[in-house]
């Protein structure tokens, strides 16, 4: 079985000051990984070139087998990304978001679970709100409950536990063991304990370098 996602010796960096260099590794099925490291070490940074909203320097990245950069057209359902900070349309309510979301993947079929989500996160009744009413953590739990109703095949959270209450770290974790055992690839970032999640893989961003272990 191909990687979900599998990276090999990515560099990137700001003019002639590199971020990381010889980042590699690999990600099944199923699979969740944590990625840890101090501010400034470039998480976000190769969050987003795995996203392919920034291209890296060298090296590869592939997708379900496959070569992926940030020209690469994706079926719906392969990656998600929630970044740090995410970002919404001014103009739409969250339900307007969500059925945008669910048109573009041509998902329909996952609207129980995404209502289900915003159940669960504590959003119901505030769904034809405008998220730019939202605080940054009903924003990020609105972020969420788009990506996680997609269970697309990769899935990219930058500190998705940061903004969030315990309770809904929680709900968070649940629901992403849930992804990952539907077969989502999952790599999260993480400054401290995520309450109830056990990573399959942990990896280091430090000085430069990835450093990959088990759990």
């Amino acid at each position: 079985m191909d990687a979900a996602l599998q990276v090999r010796d990515l560099a990137f960096g700001y003019g002639d000051v590199p971020v990381w260099e010889g980042v590699s590794f690999s990600l099944a099925p199923g699979e969740v990984a944590f990625l840890t490291g101090p501010n400034g070490a470039g998480k976000s940074t190769l969050f987003r070139c795995l996203a392919g909203w920034l291209a890296p320097h060298e090296g590869e990245i592939r997708l379900l087998g496959s070569p992926f950069t940030g020209r690469t057209r994706l079926e719906p359902g392969t990656l998600s990304f929630v970044p740090d900070v995410p970002t919404f349309y001014d103009d739409l309510t969250a339900v307007e978001h969500l059925e945008l979301v669910l048109a573009a993947n041509r998902a329909d079929a996952a609207r129980p679970r995404a209502e289900g989500l915003l159940e669960r996160f504590g959003l119901t009744g505030r769904e034809t709100l405008p998220p730019s009413s939202y605080s940054r953590g009903m924003r990020e739990k609105l972020a969420l409950v788009l990506v996680l109703a997609l269970r697309p095949r990769v899935l990219l959270l930058d500190e998705p536990h940061g903004p969030l209450d315990r309770e809904a770290s929680l709900v968070l974790s649940e629901e992403i063991a849930a992804a990952a055992h539907d077969g989502t690839a999952v790599l999260l970032s993480c400054h401290h304990d995520v309450p109830g999640l056990v990573p399959d893989l942990s990896l280091e961003l430090a000085d430069g370098e990835l450093v990959v272990a088990g759990a």
